[in-house]
């Protein structure tokens, strides 16, 4: 099936300008041109659309993109998948300022008290300094701020019990996956997937993953520096074993 050059651009967004711009670079020729004089486009040229979209998502210059796109179809996966990781880990980054918004918000309200270092999390941190010794202190949390200094309107931006219950459910899931471990039970065990299921649902209040996507956080889990950290404070081999227990959970309930 051809697409006129409008079809296209209403599909995906792209001007009619920068679909004229992308011909004369030679990124992008139609399949043909039809007998009213249009342009049309086939499955060949929207999927390589799509590859030019997905490079300029990723920074890569338009005088870049023409080597990438004569690559071998091998090759183009190859930089299609690269450049899906940094999307997934950009999701889990926004996934994080999420929490951290959660946390702040249920802080401000008086509801909980917040570590300091966690007012930061999830923001890309581009240099790190040493606390200094004026400013330090034997307490690294931040007490609760009354309520009663906030408007109503403020106070109905997040419950108490939604927060709460969601970071007792994964701070659960991770304890009772830890004394798995220690009891030496497989990822693979049925006590073990269940634990697993339970984190796949808590997952699921964020976002529904495909297996890929959960192979990929699991992954994540154990090559990412934050994740790695914060697993270790739990048990040293914790994120090897959660990431081969989703692993599992992906191929059964996933696929």
């Amino acid at each position: 099936m051809a697409y006129s050059m409008t079809d296209v651009s209403g599909m995906s967004g792209v001007s009619l300008n920068e679909l004229s711009h992308y011909a004369e670079l030679g990124l992008l020729s139609p399949a043909f041109r039809g007998l009213d004089e249009d342009m049309y486009y086939e499955k060949r040229e929207l999927l390589k659309l799509q590859q030019i979209m997905f490079c300029k998502e990723a920074g890569v210059p338009e005088k870049e993109m023409g080597p990438m796109l004569k690559e071998h179809s091998v090759e183009i996966v190859r930089v299609m998948q690269q450049h899906r990781m940094q999307l997934l880990e950009e999701a889990l980054r926004l996934h994080g300022l999420i929490q951290t918004l959660d946390k702040t918000v249920s802080y401000l309200q008086g509801e909980r008290e917040i570590e300091a270092h966690e007012l930061y999390n999830g923001f890309v941190q581009h240099t790190s300094y040493p606390l200094l010794p004026e400013a330090g202190g034997t307490e690294h949390s931040l007490e609760p701020v009354p309520d009663n200094d906030l408007p109503a309107e403020e106070m109905e931006l997040k419950s108490k019990e939604d927060f709460l219950n969601s970071q007792a459910q994964i701070d659960q899931i991770h304890l009772d996956l830890k004394q798995a471990m220690e009891l030496d039970l497989a990822p693979g065990s049925p006590e073990v997937q269940q634990i697993i299921g339970r984190h796949l649902e808590w997952i699921k209040g964020y976002y529904t993953p495909t297996p890929e996507i959960y192979r990929d956080l699991a992954d994540l889990y154990v090559e990412h520096q934050d994740f790695r950290s914060m697993y270790d404070g739990y048990h040293p081999r914790l994120a090897e074993y959660l990431r081969e227990g989703m692993i599992i959970k992906a191929a059964q309930d996933l696929s």
